[in-house]
């Protein structure tokens, strides 16, 4: 009853807001879609915590394709890349593990409390602005509790449309590559009055994926067989500004993907006929107002519904209809947060955040004997303060969470409960530079998930995650006077994870081994400059460099095989570098990501060894300007040097391959 009461109270004020924004929805200001329109590119020179930024210019300048070939440039993450255009792809900040960081779609958490994992495939960059990464506790104290409640936060904020001389705008594009490629997209927005912005976006990819790589063991040249996609996006938005009474958008999501899953390659073994369907629609509302002077008040409300079956046919399989394997997974999730921050002058801030959703995954499994068909209530509250003074920041914020658990063979439900604290603060020892020092805590908890819990083969009960963060920084931003560097951006992390029942997750094709590992130790250091050289006022040079230095390892007990042995898939050297050269002719950029060497398994032995990798690419881009339109052409070569490698074991790596790009702007 407390729970519905507390529903009722949220979804109230929600329904009351919304009325009042229909009775006051008289247009107060001419240019409001250009106020709309504008996000500013957070600093991560006055961060708490180390916190990095990629804008759109950005993607652009430096030939960026993906998400996930955005997130490979930033410091202290490891990507798990199954290989492919259609691979799953997933992202791990500071040897935490993917299901520590969460990823939030212009505010809204995106889940997936089955694998616990997002897959950065599922997202395109078509209509991206922003692609940021925040590494402990971000300083916006002004949102959702479960932004609070993770190791750091994967942030896609979607382009808003401006209209400056037409009522509206529009983005065409085709994209061809090798392996079958094959990508149009198209956006489109409109104006409908004062207040109201619509625009809408779809994409469909398709390839055939069959890529070429060497053979481990005897050298011979050999293709992916079973790789190809074929994926549809389509996104509605709906932006609204009533003035006084708020801002409320209201975005529909909808992917479709098919997918094959060319299997692991070992000695001999080339066939493959494994397939995995994906459908993924959610609908979020999310509404901001200020409440007179001292008040701001964030709500939100989403459902989310994610299907997908995965299909293997095979002779051992002779016991099903035409020897195939198949089994179906249907997850649902409803969500609502409400979040209100009280300024008690222009330097101190309250907030407090309250979100309640629901999970619910039904399946439909054909080697399993008893369905557990898992449900959970899940409730976090989360407490913050902040000080913010141009010499002084500092944040802090206490969770607490409370998780409720049924399935359908118990009759008795498993609890979570747990309070995460969190602190951080940015200093400038000396008023005249822009030198600061920042330093950062937090704890975070992990339940684990569905797959985890009942689906994956485990030799004993799962504990969850107990992890606790800390980081010292350093970070100045500035120019050298009287040359031609008028920009420059540098910063120093060093950084200590410990992590209690460290749930390690063993890859395979669809289902993953889970443990509990006990103890981990995670030490590291992360680097990074960015800088602007003007050549003259129309050509300049941006460079881009990141360097990670992580020592992950088990510490659970010394009489173990695995005792201070680096975990799974987690290179102790990592680092990326992009150039790119800016002119009014042909933008050129190179980038280089480079791993050093990991291991498949947590004993660190020379048969679980991967080689150290590096990975090469350029892009070419040019424009031009037609009256009000712009149209473009981009080239791009990935791995120029053709490198054979693994990110995952078994899993090569694409080599060279080449795409072309031709778009307008209108």
């Amino acid at each position: 009853m407390v729970r519905v009461s507390i529903f009722s109270v949220l979804f109230f004020s929600i329904v009351c807001t919304l009325q009042a924004q229909i009775k006051d929805s008289i247009p107060d200001q001419k240019l409001r879609e250009i106020e709309i329109s504008v996000h500013n590119k957070p600093l991560n020179s006055l961060s708490t915590s180390p916190l990095q930024v990629i804008t759109n210019d950005e993607l652009l300048q430096q030939g960026i394709q993906s998400v996930a070939d955005a997130v490979r440039r930033f410091n202290g993450i490891v990507l798990k890349d199954y290989g492919g255009i259609g691979g799953l792809k997933t992202i791990a900040i500071r040897g935490m593990g993917a299901e520590h960081t969460a990823i939030s779609y212009d505010g809204v958490m995106v889940s997936n409390v089955q694998s616990g994992q997002v897959d950065l495939g599922r997202f395109s960059l078509d209509n991206i602005s922003m692609v940021s990464l925040n590494i402990g506790q971000s300083d916006e104290i002004l949102q959702t509790a479960k932004s609070f409640a993770s190791s750091g936060v994967l942030n896609l904020q979607t382009i808003t449309p401006e209209f400056i001389e037409r009522n509206f705008t529009g983005h065409a594009s085709i994209t061809a590559g090798s392996f079958g490629l094959f990508n149009p997209m198209l956006d489109y927005a409109q104006k409908l009055n004062e207040t109201f912005v619509v625009s809408a976006n779809g994409s469909w990819q398709r390839a055939d994926g069959n890529y070429p790589f060497k053979d481990y063991t005897t050298g011979e040249k050999k293709k992916r067989n079973n790789s190809d996609v074929d994926i549809w996006r389509t996104e509605l938005n709906l932006f609204s500004d009533f003035g006084k009474s708020g801002k409320l958008n209201a975005k529909v999501y909808y992917f479709d993907s098919e997918r094959g899953l060319p299997g692991n390659v070992t000695y001999g073994n080339d066939y493959a006929a494994e397939r995995l369907w994906d459908k993924n629609f959610f609908s979020q509302l999310a509404y901001i107002n200020n409440l007179g002077n001292k008040f701001k008040l964030k709500s939100q409300i989403k459902y989310d519904y994610v299907y997908t079956k995965y299909e293997d046919k095979h002779d051992k399989y002779s016991q099903y209809p035409n020897n195939t394997l198949r089994n179906i997974y249907k997850e649902q999730e409803l969500y609502l947060s409400n979040a209100l921050q009280y300024l008690l002058n222009d330097k101190i801030s309250f907030s407090f955040a309250e979100d309640l959703f629901y999970n619910k995954l039904k399946n439909e499994i054909q080697l399993a004997e008893a369905l557990p068909y898992p449900e959970r209530y899940n409730s976090l509250s989360a407490l913050a303060f902040q000080y913010k003074h141009k010499r002084l920041i500092v944040t802090s914020s206490i969770l607490a969470t409370y998780i409720s658990e049924k399935t359908k063979n118990n009759s008795k439900n498993t609890t979570y409960k747990k309070l995460s604290p969190s602190l951080g603060l940015s200093y400038k020892p000396i008023d005249a530079t822009n030198l600061r020092i920042r330093a950062s805590y937090k704890q975070t908890y992990r339940v684990p998930s569905f797959t985890e819990l009942y689906y994956t083969p485990v030799d004993k009960k799962l504990n969850p995650e107990s992890a606790r963060q800390f980081n010292l920084g350093l970070t100045w931003v500035g120019a050298i006077p009287n040359t031609a560097f008028n920009y420059i951006s540098l910063s120093a992390d060093a950084y200590y994870n410990n992590v209690d029942d460290k749930i390690v997750i063993i890859p395979k094709t669809f289902i993953a081994t889970a443990f509990n590992m006990g103890k981990v130790d995670i030490k590291g250091i992360d680097l990074r400059a960015v800088s602007n050289y003007a050549i003259n006022s129309k050509m300049s040079l941006n460079l881009s460099l990141a360097y990670s230095y992580m020592k992950a390892l088990d510490v659970t007990d010394k009489s173990n095989d695995t005792y201070k042995h680096q975990l799974v898939y987690t290179p102790q050297h990592s680092g990326s570098a992009s150039l790119s050269f800016d002119n009014p002719w042909i933008i050129f950029s190179y980038s280089m990501v480079a791993a050093s060497k990991r291991y498949s398994l947590p004993i660190n032995e020379k048969s679980n060894a991967l080689d150290a990798y590096t990975d090469h690419s350029i892009s070419l881009y040019r424009a031009f300007k037609i009256k009000n339109n712009e149209l473009y052409l981009q080239g791009n070569i990935l791995n120029i040097w053709n490198n054979n490698y693994d990110i995952i074991k078994f899993y090569p790596m694409p080599g060279r391959s080449f795409k072309i790009s031709a778009g307008i702007k209108f």
